[in-house]
Formats: C-alpha cells, sequence, structure tokens
C-alpha cells in the first residue's frame, strides 16, 4: 500500500495533500486550501523515509503544526517548493 499523502497528525488532520496548477496544496475543504511555499511555511523536516514513504513535519507561519504521510512524488515536489 502506497503513501496516503495526507496529514496524519496535528493540526489539519485527515487533510489530503495534492497537486494543484503545479503546487503541492493542503486541501482543507472544499475551496479551502493553503498552498504549501516559503511564505506559509516556516519550517519543515524529514522525519523518516520507508519504501516510498515519507513523514514529513510543517511548522506553519501562523505556529500550527502538521506531520504529513507522502508518497515519493510529492514529497520531492513539497521539498522543491520549500527550497
Amino acid at each position: 500500500m502506497g503513501a496516503k499523502n495526507k496529514v496524519i497528525a496535528g493540526d489539519y488532520t485527515g487533510a489530503h495533500i495534492a497537486m494543484a496548477a503545479g503546487q503541492v496544496v493542503l486541501n482543507i475543504s472544499l475551496g479551502n486550501m493553503i498552498i504549501l511555499n516559503k511564505k506559509m511555511v516556516a519550517s519543515h523536516a524529514v522525519e523518516s523515509e520507508t519504501k516510498g514513504t515519507h513523514t514529513v513535519s510543517l511548522t506553519f507561519a501562523d505556529g500550527k503544526k502538521s506531520l504529513l504521510e507522502l508518497d515519493d512524488q510529492m514529497c520531492k515536489a513539497l521539498l522543491a517548493q520549500l527550497f
């Protein structure tokens, strides 16, 4: 089973991570999303990597924190966006 591409803990638990217009976004609800870029994310860390599944922690600019489970493609896109 592949990575879920979603928030697995913390703020926004259960929200899906997707690509929209070439950017990685966190879909909170229909029409409500956060673009995961350097402006919105204060810090990030790759917590673990196993068989195509990456666990990434994010601290948002407003102080909220989320733990994400991402597949290889989504993780690479996110890290490039946050570089």
